[in-house]
Protein backbone atom coordinates (compact mmCIF):
# COMPACT_ATOMS: atom_id res chain seq x y z
CA UNK A 1 0.00 0.00 0.00
CA UNK A 2 1.39 3.39 -0.96
CA UNK A 3 1.97 5.82 1.84
CA UNK A 4 -0.08 8.48 1.99
CA UNK A 5 3.05 11.22 1.47
CA UNK A 6 3.35 9.04 -1.80
CA UNK A 7 -0.31 9.73 -2.94
CA UNK A 8 0.41 13.33 -2.29
CA UNK A 9 3.37 13.15 -4.21
CA UNK A 10 1.42 12.15 -6.89
CA UNK A 11 -1.04 14.66 -6.62
CA UNK A 12 1.26 17.31 -7.60
CA UNK A 13 2.86 15.60 -10.38
CA UNK A 14 -0.52 15.09 -12.14
CA UNK A 15 -0.88 18.39 -11.53
CA UNK A 16 2.32 19.35 -13.06
CA UNK A 17 1.02 17.47 -16.09
CA UNK A 18 -2.49 19.65 -16.48
CA UNK A 19 -1.31 23.31 -15.68
CA UNK A 20 -2.53 25.29 -18.27
CA UNK A 21 -5.17 23.24 -19.85
CA UNK A 22 -8.43 22.64 -18.07
CA UNK A 23 -10.03 18.77 -18.02
CA UNK A 24 -13.92 20.05 -17.55
CA UNK A 25 -13.80 22.33 -20.87
CA UNK A 26 -15.34 25.25 -19.15
CA UNK A 27 -15.63 28.65 -19.81
CA UNK A 28 -17.06 29.39 -16.67
CA UNK A 29 -14.15 31.50 -14.29
CA UNK A 30 -11.78 29.35 -12.69
CA UNK A 31 -11.54 29.96 -8.95
CA UNK A 32 -8.35 31.18 -7.51
CA UNK A 33 -6.61 31.39 -4.03
CA UNK A 34 -4.89 33.69 -2.75
CA UNK A 35 -2.18 33.48 -0.05
CA UNK A 36 -0.15 35.33 2.23
CA UNK A 37 2.84 35.24 4.25
CA UNK A 38 0.30 33.70 7.29
CA UNK A 39 -0.88 34.66 10.01
CA UNK A 40 0.36 37.81 12.49
CA UNK A 41 1.64 37.67 15.75
CA UNK A 42 -0.85 36.69 18.31
CA UNK A 43 -0.23 39.96 19.94
CA UNK A 44 -1.34 42.16 16.88
CA UNK A 45 -4.44 43.73 17.96
CA UNK A 46 -7.54 41.94 16.75
CA UNK A 47 -9.29 43.15 13.62
CA UNK A 48 -11.87 41.87 11.75
CA UNK A 49 -11.37 40.63 8.00
CA UNK A 50 -11.80 42.93 5.48
CA UNK A 51 -12.97 41.14 2.38
CA UNK A 52 -16.39 41.99 1.03
CA UNK A 53 -17.73 40.66 -1.31
CA UNK A 54 -20.52 42.98 -3.90
CA UNK A 55 -23.38 41.44 -4.28
CA UNK A 56 -24.75 40.83 -7.99
CA UNK A 57 -28.24 38.88 -7.20
CA UNK A 58 -29.55 36.17 -5.11
CA UNK A 59 -27.11 33.93 -3.31
CA UNK A 60 -27.44 30.65 -1.76
CA UNK A 61 -26.24 28.37 0.39
CA UNK A 62 -27.74 25.12 1.08
CA UNK A 63 -26.83 23.27 4.53
CA UNK A 64 -27.41 19.55 3.37
CA UNK A 65 -29.15 16.91 5.74
CA UNK A 66 -26.59 14.07 5.05
CA UNK A 67 -27.42 12.82 8.69
CA UNK A 68 -24.48 12.82 11.28
CA UNK A 69 -22.00 14.86 8.93
CA UNK A 70 -21.60 17.86 7.51
CA UNK A 71 -22.19 18.86 3.78
CA UNK A 72 -22.92 22.66 2.74
CA UNK A 73 -23.61 24.06 -0.86
CA UNK A 74 -22.70 27.37 -1.91
CA UNK A 75 -24.32 28.49 -5.86
CA UNK A 76 -23.36 31.92 -6.93
CA UNK A 77 -25.62 34.44 -8.54
CA UNK A 78 -24.42 33.61 -12.16
CA UNK A 79 -24.07 29.96 -11.52
CA UNK A 80 -20.62 28.90 -10.10
CA UNK A 81 -20.78 26.70 -7.22
CA UNK A 82 -18.73 24.95 -4.42
CA UNK A 83 -19.01 22.39 -1.87
CA UNK A 84 -17.65 22.52 1.76
CA UNK A 85 -18.03 18.64 3.09
CA UNK A 86 -19.83 15.57 1.72
CA UNK A 87 -21.05 13.74 4.79
CA UNK A 88 -19.55 10.10 5.07
CA UNK A 89 -20.43 7.68 2.52
CA UNK A 90 -23.94 6.84 0.93
CA UNK A 91 -25.63 9.48 2.68
CA UNK A 92 -26.81 11.26 -0.18
CA UNK A 93 -25.03 14.05 -1.07
CA UNK A 94 -24.51 13.35 -4.88
CA UNK A 95 -27.89 12.82 -5.42
CA UNK A 96 -28.69 16.51 -4.04
CA UNK A 97 -26.15 17.61 -6.46
CA UNK A 98 -27.90 16.26 -9.14
CA UNK A 99 -31.49 16.88 -8.56
CA UNK A 100 -30.02 20.88 -7.92
CA UNK A 101 -28.46 21.15 -11.81
CA UNK A 102 -25.23 20.29 -10.48
CA UNK A 103 -23.11 19.16 -13.13
CA UNK A 104 -19.82 20.27 -11.95
CA UNK A 105 -18.08 21.87 -8.71
CA UNK A 106 -15.89 24.63 -8.94
CA UNK A 107 -14.01 24.12 -5.66
CA UNK A 108 -14.62 21.73 -3.33
CA UNK A 109 -13.24 22.22 0.59
CA UNK A 110 -12.78 19.19 2.56
CA UNK A 111 -12.34 20.95 6.24
CA UNK A 112 -10.62 18.13 8.12
CA UNK A 113 -10.36 14.09 6.94
CA UNK A 114 -12.78 12.60 9.43
CA UNK A 115 -15.32 10.41 7.21
CA UNK A 116 -18.81 11.99 8.18
CA UNK A 117 -16.75 15.30 6.05
CA UNK A 118 -15.13 13.38 3.20
CA UNK A 119 -16.98 9.95 3.03
CA UNK A 120 -19.48 11.43 0.80
CA UNK A 121 -16.26 13.81 -0.99
CA UNK A 122 -15.25 10.21 -2.39
CA UNK A 123 -18.50 9.60 -4.53
CA UNK A 124 -18.79 13.31 -5.07
CA UNK A 125 -15.40 13.60 -6.98
CA UNK A 126 -16.09 10.18 -9.16
CA UNK A 127 -19.60 11.42 -10.08
CA UNK A 128 -19.14 15.18 -10.84
CA UNK A 129 -16.22 17.12 -12.60
CA UNK A 130 -14.69 19.13 -9.84
CA UNK A 131 -11.85 22.13 -10.50
CA UNK A 132 -9.65 22.52 -7.22
CA UNK A 133 -9.92 20.74 -4.33
CA UNK A 134 -8.95 22.50 -1.05
CA UNK A 135 -7.73 21.20 2.36
CA UNK A 136 -5.27 21.57 5.06
CA UNK A 137 -3.10 19.27 4.04
CA UNK A 138 -3.45 17.55 7.60
CA UNK A 139 -2.73 13.68 6.40
CA UNK A 140 -4.06 10.62 8.25
CA UNK A 141 -3.77 6.98 7.63
CA UNK A 142 -7.47 6.09 7.39
CA UNK A 143 -8.73 4.31 4.19
CA UNK A 144 -11.64 6.52 3.36
CA UNK A 145 -8.63 9.38 3.24
CA UNK A 146 -6.43 7.34 0.94
CA UNK A 147 -9.20 7.03 -1.47
CA UNK A 148 -9.99 10.69 -1.26
CA UNK A 149 -6.69 11.21 -2.50
CA UNK A 150 -6.48 8.50 -5.02
CA UNK A 151 -9.92 9.79 -6.43
CA UNK A 152 -8.67 13.77 -6.90
CA UNK A 153 -5.81 12.17 -8.72
CA UNK A 154 -7.83 10.51 -10.70
CA UNK A 155 -10.15 12.93 -11.69
CA UNK A 156 -7.10 15.53 -12.33
CA UNK A 157 -8.88 18.09 -9.72
CA UNK A 158 -6.00 20.81 -9.26
CA UNK A 159 -5.16 20.59 -4.96
CA UNK A 160 -3.99 23.58 -2.73
CA UNK A 161 -3.53 23.63 0.74
CA UNK A 162 -4.71 26.66 2.96
CA UNK A 163 -3.97 28.48 6.53
CA UNK A 164 -4.97 31.55 8.40
CA UNK A 165 -4.82 34.62 6.10
CA UNK A 166 -5.50 33.00 3.14
CA UNK A 167 -8.49 33.84 1.17
CA UNK A 168 -10.09 31.66 -1.77
CA UNK A 169 -12.07 33.53 -5.10
CA UNK A 170 -15.13 31.80 -6.05
CA UNK A 171 -16.89 34.11 -8.71
CA UNK A 172 -16.53 37.03 -7.24
CA UNK A 173 -16.91 35.77 -3.90
CA UNK A 174 -14.16 35.68 -1.31
CA UNK A 175 -13.72 33.41 1.72
CA UNK A 176 -11.00 34.32 4.26
CA UNK A 177 -9.55 31.55 5.80
CA UNK A 178 -9.92 32.15 9.86
CA UNK A 179 -8.21 28.55 10.86
CA UNK A 180 -5.97 26.45 11.11
CA UNK A 181 -3.27 29.27 11.85
CA UNK A 182 -0.79 25.77 11.33
CA UNK A 183 -1.56 22.07 11.61
CA UNK A 184 -0.59 21.12 14.47
CA UNK A 185 -0.61 17.68 16.07
CA UNK A 186 -3.32 14.70 14.90
CA UNK A 187 -6.38 16.65 16.39
CA UNK A 188 -8.43 16.61 13.32
CA UNK A 189 -11.46 18.47 14.98
CA UNK A 190 -9.59 21.90 15.43
CA UNK A 191 -7.55 21.49 12.54
CA UNK A 192 -10.34 22.06 10.68
CA UNK A 193 -10.87 24.76 7.95
CA UNK A 194 -12.66 27.99 9.18
CA UNK A 195 -14.45 30.29 6.72
CA UNK A 196 -16.15 33.53 6.62
CA UNK A 197 -17.63 35.18 3.57
CA UNK A 198 -19.37 38.26 3.73
CA UNK A 199 -21.86 39.22 1.13
CA UNK A 200 -22.95 42.88 1.03
CA UNK A 201 -24.77 43.19 4.30
CA UNK A 202 -25.04 39.52 4.91
CA UNK A 203 -21.78 37.30 6.22
CA UNK A 204 -21.19 33.36 6.92
CA UNK A 205 -19.14 31.80 9.13
CA UNK A 206 -18.51 28.04 8.61
CA UNK A 207 -16.69 26.41 11.80
CA UNK A 208 -16.07 22.79 10.73
CA UNK A 209 -15.81 20.67 13.85
CA UNK A 210 -13.42 23.38 14.83
CA UNK A 211 -13.54 23.33 18.76
CA UNK A 212 -12.71 25.62 22.04
CA UNK A 213 -9.27 25.68 21.62
CA UNK A 214 -9.52 26.27 17.20
CA UNK A 215 -12.34 28.96 18.67
CA UNK A 216 -9.67 30.64 21.23
CA UNK A 217 -6.88 30.64 18.60
CA UNK A 218 -9.24 32.59 16.04
CA UNK A 219 -10.09 35.59 18.75
CA UNK A 220 -6.82 35.47 19.70
CA UNK A 221 -5.41 35.71 16.11
CA UNK A 222 -5.13 39.08 13.93
CA UNK A 223 -7.49 37.33 11.71
CA UNK A 224 -10.54 38.08 14.21
CA UNK A 225 -13.98 35.73 13.24
CA UNK A 226 -15.69 39.21 14.10
CA UNK A 227 -19.55 38.96 13.40
CA UNK A 228 -21.40 36.76 11.60
CA UNK A 229 -24.97 36.89 10.33
CA UNK A 230 -24.98 32.82 9.38
CA UNK A 231 -23.38 30.93 11.80
CA UNK A 232 -22.44 27.07 10.67
CA UNK A 233 -22.49 25.67 14.31
CA UNK A 234 -18.85 23.97 15.23
CA UNK A 235 -19.26 20.38 15.57
CA UNK A 236 -22.47 19.48 15.14
CA UNK A 237 -23.80 21.19 18.11
CA UNK A 238 -21.26 19.67 20.60
CA UNK A 239 -20.48 21.16 24.10
CA UNK A 240 -16.34 21.02 22.98
CA UNK A 241 -17.40 23.95 20.62
CA UNK A 242 -19.24 27.05 20.62
CA UNK A 243 -17.73 28.64 23.57
CA UNK A 244 -19.33 31.77 25.16
CA UNK A 245 -16.35 34.28 24.51
CA UNK A 246 -17.04 33.10 20.80
CA UNK A 247 -20.43 33.52 20.30
CA UNK A 248 -20.21 36.57 21.97
CA UNK A 249 -17.94 38.07 19.73
CA UNK A 250 -19.52 36.40 16.37
CA UNK A 251 -23.20 36.63 17.76
CA UNK A 252 -25.11 35.19 15.03
CA UNK A 253 -29.02 36.50 14.10
CA UNK A 254 -28.85 32.33 12.89
CA UNK A 255 -27.01 29.74 13.69
CA UNK A 256 -27.21 25.99 11.73
CA UNK A 257 -26.05 23.02 13.09
CA UNK A 258 -25.95 19.71 10.94
CA UNK A 259 -26.26 16.46 12.64
CA UNK A 260 -28.23 12.95 12.54
CA UNK A 261 -31.52 12.37 13.87
CA UNK A 262 -31.27 10.54 17.37
CA UNK A 263 -27.29 10.11 16.47
CA UNK A 264 -25.06 8.24 19.46
CA UNK A 265 -23.25 11.16 20.55
CA UNK A 266 -26.38 13.24 21.53
CA UNK A 267 -25.58 15.97 18.95
CA UNK A 268 -26.73 18.90 19.44
CA UNK A 269 -25.86 19.37 23.37
CA UNK A 270 -28.30 20.95 25.62
CA UNK A 271 -25.71 23.38 26.46
CA UNK A 272 -24.60 24.55 22.74
CA UNK A 273 -28.82 25.05 22.28
CA UNK A 274 -28.39 27.09 25.76
CA UNK A 275 -25.03 29.03 24.39
CA UNK A 276 -27.01 30.09 21.28
CA UNK A 277 -29.94 31.40 23.29
CA UNK A 278 -28.11 33.43 25.26
CA UNK A 279 -26.42 35.32 22.20
CA UNK A 280 -30.05 35.44 21.01
CA UNK A 281 -29.54 33.19 18.11
CA UNK A 282 -32.39 31.71 16.00
CA UNK A 283 -31.22 27.29 15.51
CA UNK A 284 -32.38 25.61 12.85
CA UNK A 285 -30.43 21.66 12.87
CA UNK A 286 -30.66 19.16 10.01
CA UNK A 287 -31.24 16.47 12.67
CA UNK A 288 -35.44 18.61 13.17
CA UNK A 289 -35.44 20.75 9.69
CA UNK A 290 -33.77 18.54 7.45
CA UNK A 291 -32.26 20.24 4.58
CA UNK A 292 -31.74 24.18 5.44
CA UNK A 293 -31.58 27.02 2.71
CA UNK A 294 -30.49 30.61 3.33
CA UNK A 295 -30.89 32.65 0.50
CA UNK A 296 -29.44 36.32 0.46
CA UNK A 297 -29.45 39.51 -2.31
CA UNK A 298 -26.95 40.86 0.24
CA UNK A 299 -29.26 43.47 1.89
CA UNK A 300 -31.72 40.44 3.12
CA UNK A 301 -31.59 37.17 4.04
CA UNK A 302 -34.33 34.37 3.93
CA UNK A 303 -34.04 31.10 5.93
CA UNK A 304 -35.94 28.33 4.21
CA UNK A 305 -35.74 24.86 6.10
CA UNK A 306 -36.84 21.38 4.94
CA UNK A 307 -39.65 20.94 7.75
CA UNK A 308 -40.35 22.12 11.38
CA UNK A 309 -39.76 25.70 12.80
CA UNK A 310 -36.40 26.76 14.28
CA UNK A 311 -35.70 25.18 17.78
CA UNK A 312 -36.00 26.95 21.23
CA UNK A 313 -33.46 26.65 23.97
CA UNK A 314 -33.24 23.26 25.69
CA UNK A 315 -35.90 22.61 28.37
CA UNK A 316 -35.05 21.17 31.90
CA UNK A 317 -36.61 20.23 35.24
CA UNK A 318 -36.22 22.41 38.08
CA UNK A 319 -32.68 21.12 39.83
CA UNK A 320 -33.66 20.03 43.75
CA UNK A 321 -31.99 22.30 46.29
CA UNK A 322 -28.59 20.27 46.57
CA UNK A 323 -26.95 18.48 49.44
CA UNK A 324 -23.97 20.19 51.09
CA UNK A 325 -20.62 18.04 49.76
CA UNK A 326 -18.28 17.58 51.24
CA UNK A 327 -15.15 19.20 50.37
CA UNK A 328 -17.44 22.26 49.26
CA UNK A 329 -15.36 25.48 49.50
CA UNK A 330 -18.63 28.05 50.52
CA UNK A 331 -19.19 31.41 48.97
CA UNK A 332 -20.73 33.65 50.53
CA UNK A 333 -23.20 35.75 48.31
CA UNK A 334 -26.49 37.33 48.78
CA UNK A 335 -29.20 36.09 46.04
CA UNK A 336 -29.41 38.22 42.87
CA UNK A 337 -32.12 41.46 43.34
CA UNK A 338 -35.38 40.77 41.65
CA UNK A 339 -35.95 42.11 37.61
CA UNK A 340 -31.75 42.44 37.59
CA UNK A 341 -30.52 39.40 36.25
CA UNK A 342 -27.60 38.20 38.73
CA UNK A 343 -25.29 35.21 38.96
CA UNK A 344 -23.31 33.84 42.21
CA UNK A 345 -20.92 30.89 42.43
CA UNK A 346 -21.64 29.49 46.24
CA UNK A 347 -19.67 26.71 46.72
CA UNK A 348 -17.50 24.03 44.38
CA UNK A 349 -15.69 20.89 45.57
CA UNK A 350 -12.27 21.57 45.64
CA UNK A 351 -9.91 19.18 45.72
CA UNK A 352 -11.12 16.17 43.54
CA UNK A 353 -8.79 13.24 42.91
CA UNK A 354 -8.71 11.79 39.51
CA UNK A 355 -12.19 9.68 39.28
CA UNK A 356 -14.18 11.49 42.12
CA UNK A 357 -16.92 13.53 42.47
CA UNK A 358 -17.51 17.33 41.96
CA UNK A 359 -20.37 19.48 42.92
CA UNK A 360 -20.89 23.14 41.59
CA UNK A 361 -23.97 25.16 42.96
CA UNK A 362 -24.70 28.49 42.59
CA UNK A 363 -27.41 31.37 42.73
CA UNK A 364 -29.33 33.19 39.64
CA UNK A 365 -33.40 34.37 38.97
CA UNK A 366 -35.87 31.28 39.20
CA UNK A 367 -36.31 30.29 36.34
CA UNK A 368 -32.84 31.31 34.42
CA UNK A 369 -31.06 29.12 31.85
CA UNK A 370 -27.89 27.80 33.32
CA UNK A 371 -25.01 26.24 31.61
CA UNK A 372 -21.33 25.08 32.62
CA UNK A 373 -18.18 24.43 31.39
CA UNK A 374 -15.81 22.91 33.01
CA UNK A 375 -11.84 22.93 31.18
CA UNK A 376 -9.21 20.38 31.48
CA UNK A 377 -6.28 20.41 29.42
CA UNK A 378 -7.48 18.42 27.13
CA UNK A 379 -10.40 20.76 26.00
CA UNK A 380 -13.99 21.10 28.34
CA UNK A 381 -15.32 18.41 29.92
CA UNK A 382 -18.17 16.06 28.50
CA UNK A 383 -19.02 14.41 31.50
CA UNK A 384 -22.10 13.37 32.54
CA UNK A 385 -23.95 15.82 34.43
CA UNK A 386 -23.10 19.20 33.07
CA UNK A 387 -26.06 19.43 30.77
CA UNK A 388 -27.95 22.76 31.13
CA UNK A 389 -30.52 23.61 33.47
CA UNK A 390 -33.34 26.37 35.21
CA UNK A 391 -33.04 27.42 38.34
CA UNK A 392 -35.46 26.31 40.25
CA UNK A 393 -37.87 28.40 42.48
CA UNK A 394 -35.22 29.81 44.76
CA UNK A 395 -32.66 30.58 42.08
CA UNK A 396 -30.94 27.26 43.11
CA UNK A 397 -28.86 25.39 40.10
CA UNK A 398 -26.15 23.09 40.98
CA UNK A 399 -23.88 20.21 38.60
CA UNK A 400 -22.50 16.96 39.55
CA UNK A 401 -20.16 14.95 37.61
CA UNK A 402 -17.10 12.74 37.71
CA UNK A 403 -13.90 13.73 37.23
CA UNK A 404 -12.26 11.47 35.48
CA UNK A 405 -9.65 8.91 36.20
CA UNK A 406 -6.82 10.01 33.92
CA UNK A 407 -7.32 13.87 34.10
CA UNK A 408 -4.02 16.25 34.54
CA UNK A 409 -4.03 17.32 38.08
CA UNK A 410 -3.94 20.62 38.46
CA UNK A 411 -6.10 24.21 38.86
CA UNK A 412 -8.98 24.06 35.89
CA UNK A 413 -11.77 27.05 35.24
CA UNK A 414 -15.20 26.73 35.22
CA UNK A 415 -17.39 29.01 33.84
CA UNK A 416 -21.00 29.15 34.58
CA UNK A 417 -23.59 31.18 32.53
CA UNK A 418 -27.34 31.94 33.15
CA UNK A 419 -29.75 33.98 31.09
CA UNK A 420 -33.16 34.97 30.57
CA UNK A 421 -35.50 37.48 29.06
CA UNK A 422 -32.62 38.52 26.85
CA UNK A 423 -30.43 38.99 29.58
CA UNK A 424 -26.94 36.98 30.12
CA UNK A 425 -24.19 37.11 32.80
CA UNK A 426 -21.13 34.77 33.10
CA UNK A 427 -19.05 33.99 36.58
CA UNK A 428 -16.05 31.82 36.46
CA UNK A 429 -14.45 29.74 38.99
CA UNK A 430 -11.39 27.00 39.27
CA UNK A 431 -11.14 24.15 40.75
CA UNK A 432 -8.46 21.78 41.95
CA UNK A 433 -7.59 18.55 40.65
CA UNK A 434 -4.89 16.80 43.08
CA UNK A 435 -2.85 13.56 42.48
Amino acid sequence: MRSVFAKIALIFVILLLVIGCSPLGTTVQQPTLNQTNGPQPADTPAKPPTNTSSPTGDLQVHFIDVGQGDSILIRTPSGASMLIDGGDTDTGVVQYLKSNGITRLDIVVATHPHADHIGGLVQVLKAIPVAKVVTNGQPTTTKTYENFLDTIAAGKSAYVEVKRGDTINLDGLVFTVLSPANVLGNDLNNNSIVLRLVYGKVSFLFEGDAQADAEASMLASSVSPATATILKVGHHGSRTSSTPAFLALVKPAVAIYSAGKGNVYGHPHPETLAALATVGATVYGTDVNGTVIVTTDGNTYKVSPATGQPRGPPSAQPAATPTPTLGATPIPAPAPSSGALGLEVISVTSPVAPGGTATLTAKTVPGSTCTIIVNYKSGPSQAQGLEAKVADINGNVSWTWKVGTTTTPGNWPISVTASKDKQAVTKETTFTVGK
